[in-house]
C-alpha cells in the first residue's frame, strides 16, 4: 500500500510540473515541402516561378521538395495531413482552390484547415496570405480569420521593416524593406502565439514571422508581403526560414532502417 501512495505522489508531482509549463506542444519532425507557383498574387507569375525554383534549389533539410499544380496540391495535402510529420506548403500570394474553396465556401474543415490543424505549415510571400484565389480577392480578409479561427488582419500599408536579432541569426539574406501586409502581434491570441520574428517595425508589425498554434502544432509564416517584383530575395529567405529555423525547431524525420542498410551496403560494395 505504501508503494502505491508513493507512486501516486510521484505521478501527481509529474503532472504538476507539466501543468506549470504553459503551451506545451510536441513538434512532429520536418517532412516534405510543396511549392505552388502556378498562380501568384501581387507579383508576376514568372517571378514567382523563378523564386520558387530558387527555393527548391537551395533547400537542403526537408525530406523532399516538389512543385505542384493546383490540381495536385489538394490531394498532396490530404495524404500528409495526419502522417506524424510537419509538411510545408509554400504559396506566392495565391491560395490554391483544391486546398480551400474560393469565396470562403468551406469556412471550416477545408483541406487547408485540416492540414494546418494536423501540425503542418503554410508559408506565404507576396499578397495577403489566404486572400487571393480564383476570382481575385474572393476570400478577402476572411480567409485568414477562417484558417486561424481568430480575429486577425494584415492591413499594415507601407510599414518599414528591419531585421531583428533572430532575423540576423536565421535569415541573413533579409535586409530592410517595406511591407504592405504584416501580422500584428497584438492580434495573435490563444491558442496562437508569435513564435519567431525575423523582421519588425520596432513595434507590433511583424514580417517575416511565424505564428504557432499551441493546441495543434500548426504554423503560419509570412515574408515580403508586398508587391515589389524585383530585388527581394524571396527564395533565399524562404529557404533560410525552413532550413535554419524550422529544421532547428522540428528536427529531422527518422531514417528508414531498411533504406539505411541498402545505402550502406551499396557503399561497401563500391569500395571492394
Amino acid at each position: 500500500m505504501k508503494s502505491v501512495v508513493i507512486l501516486t505522489a510521484f505521478t501527481l508531482g509529474c503532472f504538476l510540473i507539466v501543468a506549470a509549463i504553459p503551451n506545451i506542444s510536441i513538434a512532429a519532425p520536418m517532412g516534405e515541402v510543396a511549392i505552388f507557383t502556378e498562380q501568384s498574387g501581387w507579383i508576376a507569375q514568372p517571378t514567382a516561378k523563378k523564386e520558387g525554383e530558387e527555393l527548391a534549389k537551395l533547400l537542403k533539410k526537408p525530406q523532399k521538395v516538389v512543385t505542384l499544380s493546383d490540381k495536385d496540391i489538394g490531394p498532396w495535402a490530404k495524404e500528409r495531413t495526419d502522417n506524424d510529420l510537419s509538411d510545408i506548403i509554400v504559396t506566392f500570394g495565391w491560395f490554391p482552390t483544391t486546398l480551400y474553396t474560393p469565396g470562403n465556401a468551406d469556412p471550416d474543415d477545408s483541406v487547408a484547415e485540416l492540414f494546418l490543424e494536423g501540425g503542418n505549415i503554410f508559408l506565404n510571400t507576396a499578397d495577403y496570405i489566404f486572400y487571393v484565389t480564383q476570382g481575385g480577392g474572393a476570400n478577402g480578409e476572411q480567409g485568414l480569420k477562417n484558417m486561424m479561427d481568430i480575429n486577425a488582419d494584415m492591413w499594415s500599408g507601407g510599414t518599414g521593416i528591419k531585421p531583428t536579432a533572430d532575423g540576423a541569426k536565421y535569415t541573413p539574406s533579409l535586409k530592410a524593406f517595406t511591407s504592405e501586409r504584416t501580422f500584428k502581434s497584438g492580434q495573435i491570441v490563444d491558442p496562437w502565439e508569435v513564435e519567431v520574428v525575423f523582421g519588425d517595425n520596432g513595434g507590433d508589425r511583424i514580417d517575416p514571422a511565424i505564428v504557432h498554434d499551441t493546441d495543434t502544432g500548426g504554423r503560419i509564416g509570412i515574408l515580403f508581403q508586398e508587391p515589389n517584383n524585383a530585388g527581394l530575395p524571396r527564395g533565399e529567405v524562404l529557404a533560410e526560414m525552413i532550413d535554419n529555423y524550422l529544421f532547428e525547431v522540428l528536427g529531422p524525420a527518422a531514417v528508414d532502417p531498411n533504406e539505411k542498410v541498402t545505402t550502406t551496403w551499396a557503399h561497401i560494395k563500391s569500395d571492394i
